[in-house]
């Protein structure tokens, strides 16, 4: 049954293992499909192992099949979450088994790479071992800085070395930025380390249409709202400022958060008394998302300056500029080194409240932003297009130094 997925299939072969929640997950998922659709249109094929099944609602597909053309399985042979508590634990197990099951039917026939993404430290080293007698080599996905920085915890030196040791498992890495290319090229063959920055599918966005005639200018904010890491504070804040200047403008939140910060958003936009001015439209499936930038003015991303937006690259940048609206964004990370402010997007400073709040009211009255939103759409077709990076991945797989023995 499962090898009925690789029919026509040559060597150049990808198993991306993680916990995606695929092919309806968010941020993470959308980038594993974008790998697994570089790679396909490449004449490379993927199949993507879930390894954890999480959801609690009937979803519209079964633990086994394909999402334009990507297989994928969900390895305890249900996308379900299992209520209670010992067979859940159970059905880990089971489901480890059954990964290693498909797995080797299919290196049984190909030449198979496995890459590991958004899994845990438990999973990599059980994978590791089970890969490591399969004679699979192992690529990993760092698209973000090592947790003990993010959180700036002490000790950098004992985590430093644990993770050190944990780079022994891989045999190449994909990095998403210049700094976790410069932070791992310290600690990992440079010649093993492959930079692919956002990916975005622009033909998501190709036929854009504003379907609602909107009396206010509409901004949009479109990603996730936990941990403020992408500076919902400093976003909220900057509305007030907005709000005092213009009374034609609203900020429409899409995504989730987990409760106690939903709570702590909506208590701070209740005390600013903004509750007629930002409003939360939650979660959205990938195909609900395109018509709510098409009905957006201005898209906006305050990221604060903090280790995670240093070293990361925030996925949701590729679909904002693919949409050709104009965005104003802060100047953390990756973002200078492709969009120039005024030319291509607006720039603000990181953790600048009223400055990112000036931003917004020019981007609101610029007669250029039309001009901008088109050249910020030039710069993602250029450099964020998943189709650039099917050759690399191709390049991943065939490297000889790791090949198949």
């Amino acid at each position: 049954m499962y090898e009925a997925a690789f029919i026509s299939m040559n060597n150049d072969s990808l198993i991306v293992i993680g916990r995606l929640n695929y092919p309806s997950g968010s941020a993470p998922s959308n980038r594993v499909h974008l790998y697994c659709k570089a790679l396909k249109e490449a004449k490379g094929f993927p199949f993507v192992i879930n390894l954890h099944s999480t959801f609690t609602k009937p979803t519209t597909f079964n633990y086994l099949g394909r999402y334009e053309g990507v297989p994928f399985y969900y390895c305890q042979k249900t996308p379900m979450r299992e209520n209670r508590f010992m067979q859940r634990n159970i059905n880990k197990i089971k489901g480890l088994i059954n990964s290693f099951i498909v797995i080797r039917r299919l290196c049984i026939k190909y030449n198979v790479k496995a890459l590991f993404f958004s899994t845990s430290v438990f999973n990599e080293v059980i994978f590791f071992i089970f890969l490591k007698i399969m004679k699979i080599p192992i690529i990993k996905e760092c698209n973000e800085a090592p947790l003990f920085i993010r959180r700036e915890n002490k000790a950098v030196a004992i985590h430093h070395f644990f993770l050190q040791l944990k780079l022994k498992m891989y045999g190449e890495i994909i990095v998403i930025s210049d700094s976790l290319n410069k932070y791992y090229s310290a600690i990992f063959p440079m010649n093993n380390i492959y930079q692919i920055p956002i990916l975005v599918d622009m033909e998501r966005f190709s036929t854009l249409q504003k379907t609602m005639a909107e009396e206010k200018k509409v901004i949009a904010y479109i990603g996730y709202m936990g941990g403020n890491k992408d500076g919902l504070d400093n976003l909220i804040e900057a509305m007030a400022i907005i709000n005092k200047k213009v009374n034609n403008a609203q900020l429409d939140l899409v995504g989730s958060a987990p409760g106690k910060d939903m709570l702590h958003l909506k208590s701070r936009i209740d005390s600013l008394r903004l509750n007629d001015v930002i409003f939360f439209l939650g979660s959205k499936k990938p195909e609900e998302i395109p018509p709510i930038l098409a009905n957006a003015d201005l898209l906006v991303l305050a990221r604060p300056n903090n280790s995670q937006a240093k070293a990361g690259f925030p996925t949701k940048l590729g679909e904002y500029l693919a949409s050709a609206k104009p965005v104003v964004i802060t100047k953390t990370g990756e973002i200078p080194k492709y969009l120039v402010d005024n030319q291509s997007a607006y720039l603000a400073e990181p953790d600048d409240i009223n400055g990112f709040a000036e931003k917004v009211l020019y981007a609101l009255e610029d007669e250029n932003a039309v001009k901008i939103g088109a050249a910020g759409y030039e710069i993602a077709n250029k450099n964020f297009n998943y189709r650039l990076y099917g050759k690399v991945l191709i390049e991943i797989i065939r490297k000889k130094n790791h090949s198949k023995v």
